[in-house]
């Protein structure tokens, strides 16, 4: 090796640690980007699950229950067959019409064959006009016979598509009332469809906020069969009648269920978030750091010369919403990031290198 390759070979040897050495040197922090966004009143109330619809299916026609196709729990699509009832009588009564039908054409035709034959003859003057307007009236008489049949084909086939009823929404059979081999008539309950994709949710609301709410208000709902998940809701409708011995107005929500792990029946713990005011500059809690005078201050991620510090400013506090609160100061601007995590032992102007970054989430 000569002597130029081992010294570039050294000085490689020497940089490497060195730069690495610098990257330690420092801090590592979490950091959140400040926002400009709205702050509410969360209102805790409890309230109760509903279906948004429910079904109890009844047949249109009377008859023997031939097929049943579903069963408690099943899990429907709308327009899937949801049983069958013994079309045998109306399938007769549909081909009758139907030969009816054909025999009525046959004689149309032969009516209008007679009565073009005696225009021909009415015209040689081989018969009188009273003959060939006979003729003629037989012809309208034949044709209303046919519609009449036309409208009566229709009707059968109507009978006989009435023997399979399907479902009207998708939804879940809540209950079966019937089996097959059962007569049933018009009227008679058969299944009960729930629909469970979107549920409602009712909330008795006090008062002294029933005025604060209106459609559109959003909502956040806890199960205490999930207390871990939270979903999302707003108010679809708010009933001005209330309840004289609580004071509570009852408010609907709407809920969506694609997971369907909500039922109807299930208690639900609500947050109706109700603004407060006008919008406000937020950062998490976290990142404010008291001081020992009791002042308040946060640590906010600079560029400075191409190296990125941390540098403290204080700030006033102002109302806090969840995990988040409001803060006042001149050098806080919407997108600026505070550090949230590897704030309490900083000092200012401190060399930072970034390992997460979160934004609010309200």
């Amino acid at each position: 090796m000569n002597i130029r390759a081992l010294i570039v070979g050294v000085l490689s040897l020497t940089v490497v640690p060195l730069a690495v050495f610098a990257e330690d040197r420092s801090t590592p922090v979490s950091v959140a980007i400040a926002a400009i966004a709205p702050v509410y009143d969360e209102i805790p109330l409890s309230g109760s699950v509903t279906a948004r619809r429910i079904a109890r299916i009844s047949p249109k026609i009377e008859g023997f229950v031939e097929k049943l196709l579903v069963d408690e729990g099943d899990e429907i699509k709308s327009g899937d067959a949801l049983l069958h009832l013994d079309p045998v009588m109306a399938k007769i009564g549909l081909a009758r019409v139907q030969a009816q039908l054909q025999e009525a054409e046959a004689i149309l035709s032969e009516a209008k064959r007679q009565r073009d034959e005696a225009a021909e003859l009415l015209a040689k003057k081989h018969i009188s006009a009273t003959n060939h307007e006979a003729r003629v009236a037989d012809v309208a008489i034949k044709a209303a016979v046919l519609k009449r049949l036309k409208t009566e084909i229709n009707q059968q086939r109507e009978t006989l598509a009435r023997h399979i009823i399907y479902a009207p929404f998708d939804g879940v059979i809540a209950r079966k009332e019937i089996e097959v081999g059962q007569w049933v008539d018009t009227g008679t309950t058969l299944l009960e469809l729930v629909e469970i994709s979107v549920l409602r949710v009712n909330v008795p609301v006090p008062q002294i906020y029933f005025s604060q709410v209106s459609k559109g208000t959003t909502a956040t709902i806890k199960f205490d069969a999930f207390p871990e998940r939270s979903f999302d809701a707003s108010v679809t409708m708010k009933i001005p009648a209330g309840n004289a011995s609580t004071r509570t107005f009852p408010v609907r929500l709407e809920i969506r269920n694609d997971d369907g792990i909500i039922a109807p029946g299930m208690s639900a713990r609500v947050r109706i978030k109700l603004k407060k005011g006008s919008d406000a500059m937020l950062i998490p809690r976290d990142a404010i750091v008291m001081k020992p005078d009791g002042s308040e201050s946060i640590w906010k991620i600079i560029e400075n010369n191409g190296q990125i510090i941390a540098r403290s400013f204080s700030v006033t506090t102002g109302q806090a919403y969840r995990d988040y609160i409001e803060v006042f100061s001149r050098e806080l601007q919407s997108g600026d990031k505070v550090v949230v995590r590897g704030n309490e032992l900083l000092q200012s102007d401190q060399a930072v290198h970034v390992i997460s970054e979160q934004k609010l989430n309200l």
